[in-house]
């Protein structure tokens, strides 16, 4: 017997987990045992009733019990627990637990709030019947057709609303324009004053279950559907090996990445291009599947941009189906709008025929064969593949959203490179990143930079195939620029020495106050695009994509350094483009520019006052390395053999100095140091009436060269000690350097800080 009366004693407990834990206790087990009398009861009637998978509310409550503990739940739970359930599942088309391919055969709900025995299933049907083809529709209109005139339809949509069975496709469509998408419920709803027998209750949902056949059915015949389609997408994940393209005369290859899932209806597969070893631009493969959204379909992008949205269902309809596809542009708000589109349309078809596509019709072009038989592709689905991500390139290529070379592989837009680059271009087809490569001819420069430092900048530069920015910083003279020199020649296969015309260095002004500096613009007063170095090098980046550009901007932090690349920045982390100019009358320089993945950004700093700290903006888009060490032993070592001859004494006197200074890391760089024995040499060479002393020499080039960077404060004193005591041994009495140190000295012991400068 059922008796409602107890459910008003629940119902009024005020405590949310008193009340889940009751219904626990009691109203749970007694759904159970009429769900388990009723599959027994009818399971002969109905032999599907023993196979369908028995699901309770149970897991909801006990959650409930244990948040009604928490503060922090304990308000918003504080109305759960009025009401019990258990169902029968139709697994049938089960992939995954809780997917949209189950759904409930019958429901037994008892709500102890209204006082109510709701024996009911639900489904969703609202794009099946709004956006779905016309046989879904007809499908639909026949089971309302047939559909017991007792049975009830409600929607849970700020309490429960009943729809009339005649109404139902109208009040659907009217929820589905409102972007409101509540759950259909059929069955029918018995409220209870008192008691009722268990048994009148079995006859009841009995009864219900029979003359719900035709809604089961209708879903049923929609997620056998849904599987299947699923399996054609399943077929179109297969494939992640690499796939060779080619599009304009230019080689790519595809180097897909292992499907992931992104959320309950969605799984993705990114792709990236890459011509040669540089990558061109990233995508991905969307496959989704929202089976009660009776949509099924591919999505395939570039940069986040959709080009291709094939629906899968319509593989269903034919024993082979032949995939074909037709594109539709849509560039709204622009002048003459569907005149833009149709000649979009006609370039994509003509890229798309030049480029080896079979077209089945003046409009539709030929992606594959699936056969229902076997459902299996007759092509390879990496064939498949390809054609679906070389087309989508091509729409965004014809779209402007990215930009394809269209000559011959390796050969270089002339009218870009100054006269003097020409002949260098020659020089440049060997390109390699191969870091052994790389090791082997930095090897044979005076610069001493050790493995550790050439790998650490290898992997900064080349870990984030979409962004490459490094930062150098470190004392003057270290060779921050020439690094990048000698890596980027490296790379190109060049020797040390050679000029590269794919580098350049480009010394930043204390007057760069914002993007113009980098991008140039437009000037009313000249009537043309003021262009720039840092334009010119996007711009043939754009054209020889293939080919990585270095760009050094020489002590960037002498300006604001977020002032002037900001846009820069933001470019590369959007993938936008830039907006150069909106005036049709420039024709040299395009009005947008993307910053393409081929560009690699080195900046070099020095901190000291004339420079300016950098943001987080910047430092967070940036691998910094510090160039602080100096090998003067290797050095030396490479160092030519007339400097050795000539300058033992001199070379022992500097590095004992540049001892005493690395702690305070005041010493000096290779170039400091390269200079000051060309110095030394030249002197050496006079002749003896008129040269310097050795030792003099050295304390001229000391107090020329080191002594003015020379400024602290009183954590100086042990080293102004250890250099005065280093001059009184290895200099001549009197020297400059000891005058300057004791002056120093002084300022330091009154002013508590000290400089070489008065």
């Amino acid at each position: 017997m059922i008796d409602s009366s107890r459910w008003t004693e629940i119902n009024s407990m005020e405590d949310a987990g008193e009340r889940s834990q009751t219904i626990l206790n009691e109203i749970q087990p007694k759904l159970r045992e009429i769900l388990d009398q009723f599959i027994h009861t009818y399971q002969t009637n109905a032999p599907e009733l023993g196979h369908y998978f028995r699901h309770g509310y149970e897991s909801t409550l006990k959650t409930t019990v244990s948040d009604a503990k928490n503060p922090k739940y304990a308000e918003k739970k504080k109305n759960y627990g009025r009401k019990g359930f258990v169902e029968l599942q139709e697994h049938r088309f089960f992939r995954e637990p809780y997917s949209e391919s189950i759904f409930t055969a019958l429901k037994l709900n008892f709500n102890l709030e209204h006082q109510q025995i709701r024996i009911e299933m639900n489904a969703s049907f609202y794009p099946i019947l709004v956006g779905g083809p016309e046989i879904n529709k007809q499908k639909f209109a026949q089971m309302i057709e047939v559909l017991s005139e007792d049975i009830e339809i409600w929607v849970i949509d700020d309490g429960l609303q009943r729809i009339a069975q005649h109404n139902l496709h109208d009040q659907l469509k009217s929820y589905f324009d409102k972007r409101r998408t509540p759950t259909i419920h059929f069955g029918k709803i018995v409220s209870i004053d008192g008691t009722m027998r268990e048994e009148d209750l079995l006859e009841l949902m009995w009864d219900t279950y029979e003359k719900l056949a035709p809604v089961r059915q209708f879903v049923s015949d929609e997620l056998e559907t849904h599987s299947s389609a699923l399996t054609v997408l399943d077929k179109l994940k297969e494939h992640n090996d690499t796939l060779p393209i080619r599009i304009h005369n230019h080689d790519y290859k595809i180097v897909l990445d292992d499907v992931v899932k992104m959320k309950t209806h969605v799984t993705k597969q990114a792709y990236s291009v890459y011509e040669k070893e540089q990558l061109i631009v990233q995508g991905d493969m969307l496959f989704i599947h929202r089976g009660q959204l009776g949509k099924e379909f591919l999505g395939v992008r570039v940069k986040n941009a959709g080009m291709m949205y094939p629906q899968i269902r319509p593989f269903l309809d034919e024993k082979i189906y032949e995939w074909t596809f037709r594109k539709s542009f849509y560039q709204r708000g622009r002048h003459n709008e569907d005149n833009q589109n149709q000649l979009l349309q006609e370039q994509a078809h003509h890229d798309l025929r030049k480029n080896g596509f079979t077209f089945v019709d003046e409009q539709s072009f030929l992606i594959g064969h699936y056969d229902n038989s076997t459902q299996e592709f007759q092509e390879d689905i990496g064939d498949i593949k390809s054609k679906l991500i070389t087309a989508s390139l091509i729409f965004a290529d014809v779209k402007g959203h990215i930009s394809l070379p269209k000559g011959e592989s390796g050969l270089h837009s002339q009218e870009k490179l100054d006269e003097d680059d020409e002949d260098l271009v020659e020089g440049t087809e060997s390109i390699s990143f191969d870091l052994v490569n790389i090791f082997d001819a930095i090897e044979g420069s005076e610069f001493t930079f050790s493995k550790e430092i050439i790998r650490d900048f290898h992997l900064n530069m080349t870990s984030l195939e979409d962004k490459h920015f490094v930062i150098l910083n470190g004392i003057s003279g270290t060779g921050k620029t020439q690094l990048s020199k000698i890596y980027a020649n490296a790379v190109y296969g060049l020797n040390v020495d050679d000029d590269n015309p794919y580098l350049k260095i480009i010394p930043v002004r204390p007057d760069w106050m914002d993007s113009t500096a980098l991008f140039g613009y437009y000037s009313s007063f000249e009537k043309k695009y003021i262009r720039t170095e840092f334009l010119d090098v996007l711009l043939r980046a754009n054209e020889e994509k293939d080919r990585p550009f270095f760009v050094v901007l020489d002590e960037m932090n002498l300006a604001k350094v977020e002032y002037y690349l900001s846009d820069y920045l933001s470019a590369v982390e959007s993938k936008m483009p830039i907006q150069l100019h909106v005036n049709d009358e420039v024709e040299d320089i395009p009005k947008t520019v993307e910053i393409p993945n081929n560009i690699y950004l080195i900046g070099t700093i020095n901190v000291d006052e004339t420079t300016h700290s950098l943001s987080d903006k910047v430092l967070d888009r940036a691998f910094v390395m510090t160039l602080s060490d100096v090998d003067l032993e290797t050095f030396w070592d490479r160092l030519d053999n007339k400097f050795k001859d000539s300058l033992q004494l001199e070379w022992g006197l500097l590095t004992e100095l540049h001892s005493l200074l690395i702690p305070y890391d005041l010493h000096f760089g290779y170039r400091t140091v390269k200079e000051m024995l060309r110095k030394l040499h030249k002197n050496a060479t006079l002749p003896a009436e008129i040269r310097m002393e050795r030792i003099h020499a050295v304390d001229r080039v000391i107090s020329e060269k080191v002594l003015p960077k020379l400024r602290g404060d009183e954590q100086l004193l042990p080293l102004f000690d250890a250099w005065t005591d280093w001059c009184k041994t290895r200099l001549e009495e009197g020297s400059e350097t000891m005058r300057h140190l004791d002056r120093m000295r002084k300022e330091l012991d009154r002013y508590g800080a000290t400089q070489f400068w008065r």
